[in-house]
């Protein structure tokens, strides 16, 4: 089929002018047609943790709610697709805004975290322009709803797709690291067939955030998660490092602690004011995640630095490239730098049939 053309005009599938409530209730926002796919002949299927794949184009915790955005994801040609990370508990989302445009004045790097970004009002012209900040909090169902739907998740997959679950824990409940394990248990007593815990986020206030940069809880949590899945892959999701040294020290003690994949980066957390001057997301909420085409360069040097250290290391780490993913032609930036798989979250929102606009051009 013909696709329809990106457009200025064009909503992403999440309303940023909704709450998360609405959006998980009624979304994806979405009117466009179903794209018929075409898949490759099975022997040319990809072998990821253990599980045939039809393509190496996923989807990252975030943008997919429940079991209605990851069906939807599926359907629109992405066959790795996350689960949005779910928490032992239910756990509330930030209040509005948890998204808006900001101006980043070009790609960032390491030499540029302390800059403070500017809110924008306008939409980009073209999606390699695209650049949001999002702060929700990652909030979280409670564990009867989440077994519920994630089951409803995974049997609404084809076959050469697969489902992976993010599940972190919350300060404040006891044992940090148990935690860690009981969100991953309800992941697996739920079906979950893959195993992601989030080690990166950087919209919360209590700290979740910064493990991924200590080598040593990385190996804790890792491995007591390990103990609690058994032989249920563990992906760990880490996001931007700006010393070489730590990034080769945190994918040793992932390995060391029996994870299987490592998943990088997740937006780049940087301080965002509005035209006034003012926090742009309030008051309590001075820095926030930034996503979208500014941060690929740092995804892409992360992946190749990762490569190498994996490879160097004989680590046997699966790696998995996420980050700044908007065009079609940047899914191969990022398996050309060493990435096994390669996913896109914004994106996936702003354009949603970006992963068929890959699969046309590489015909099968």
């Amino acid at each position: 089929m013909s696709l329809p053309s990106w457009s200025p005009d064009q909503e992403p599938i999440y309303d940023i002018g909704k709450t998360y409530e609405e959006n998980f209730a009624k979304g994806p926002f979405f009117s466009g047609p179903i794209p018929q796919r075409v898949k490759p002949p099975r022997e040319q299927w990809y072998d990821f943790l253990g599980f045939k794949v039809a393509s190496r184009l996923g989807v990252p915790a975030g943008p997919l709610l429940n079991s209605n955005w990851t069906t939807f994801a599926a359907h629109m040609g992405f066959d790795i697709v996350t689960y949005k990370t779910i928490r032992a508990n239910a756990h509330p989302c930030h209040p509005l805004p948890n998204m808006i445009y900001v101006n980043t004045n070009g790609e960032l790097n390491k030499h540029r975290l302390d800059e403070i970004l500017v809110e924008q009002k306008y939409t980009p012209r073209n999606l390699s322009e695209l650049s949001v900040t999002n702060s929700f909090g990652v909030p979280s169902q409670g564990p009867m709803y989440v077994m519920e739907d994630i089951e409803k998740a995974q049997k609404s997959l084809e076959e050469g797709q697969i489902m992976i679950v993010s599940g972190m824990g919350s300060h404040g409940k006891g044992d940090f690291i148990e935690d860690y394990a009981r969100s991953a248990a309800i992941a697996k007593d739920a079906g979950a067939k893959i195993i992601e815990i989030n080690f990166s986020c950087p919209n919360v206030a209590t700290g979740e955030g910064s493990i991924y940069t200590d080598a040593n809880t990385v190996y804790m949590i890792a491995r007591r998660v390990v103990k609690e899945i058994g032989a249920t892959p563990l992906i760990i999701k880490v996001g931007y490092f700006t010393q070489l040294d730590n990034l080769k020290e945190v994918l040793y003690a992932a390995a060391r602690a029996g994870a299987r994949a490592v998943c990088g980066i997740n937006t780049i957390g940087m301080k965002i004011i509005n035209t006034e001057g003012k926090p742009a997301l309030g008051e309590n909420r001075l820095s926030s995640g930034v996503c979208g085409s500014p941060i690929k360069k740092g995804a892409l040097e992360f992946i190749r630095y990762a490569r190498a250290i994996i490879d160097a290391e004989k680590l046997g780490l699966t790696l998995m490239g996420v980050g700044g993913i908007t065009l079609p032609e940047h899914f191969d930036e990022f398996f050309n730098a060493g990435a096994e798989v390669a996913m896109s979250a914004t994106g996936m929102m702003w354009d949603p049939y970006l992963a068929v606009r890959y699969h046309q051009i590489h015909t099968y």
